[in-house]
């Protein structure tokens, strides 16, 4: 598979979009915490479809996704080929280290929640709340399941 090709298709098709304030946590006097900048889109400005992914929402360019489809399906199929554990299921944390980012990675499962390639599994779709949704996640429990893409 060319990784290079897969991760052009994700950049074409997808865009991280923000849920919250450009600018979240403590203010930088205090030290007692962490700042984040969020330089991108807010998920209000964004018309096409949505995926929630927990940490960040993921916007589908539908069109642009329809027309790479077999593509994308094509480079899947050579990679899981090769490495038979993608059809079982794989967390951002696994599928971000292979391709080099995990935001990436949230943007190729919107990519293929979209496409029905598959689905995703988050804490807060099984109902967990809390302080141990932010836990879980960050484990890396966001995960695609149901791989029914490599079928003909």
């Amino acid at each position: 598979m060319t990784m290079q090709r897969l991760i052009e298709i994700i950049k074409e098709t997808t865009e991280s979009l923000r849920k919250g304030d450009v600018v979240t946590g403590e203010p930088l006097e205090s030290h007692k915490g962490v700042t984040h900048i969020y330089l991108m889109r807010h998920v209000d400005e964004f018309a096409g479809e949505k995926v929630d992914l927990h940490f960040i929402v993921v916007g589908v360019d539908l069109a642009k996704a329809q027309d790479r489809k077999e593509e994308l399906r094509e480079l899947l199929r050579e990679y899981a080929a090769q490495h038979p554990r993608f059809l079982e299921g794989t967390s951002y944390i696994e599928v971000g280290a292979e391709i080099g980012s995990q935001e990436l990675a949230f943007r190729l499962f919107a990519l293929g929640k979209t496409l029905k390639f598959w689905d995703i599994i988050t804490p807060e779709r099984l109902g967990v709340t809390g302080d141990l949704v932010d836990q879980l996640a960050g484990r890396g429990f966001i995960m695609t399941v149901d791989h029914v893409w490599h079928r003909k």
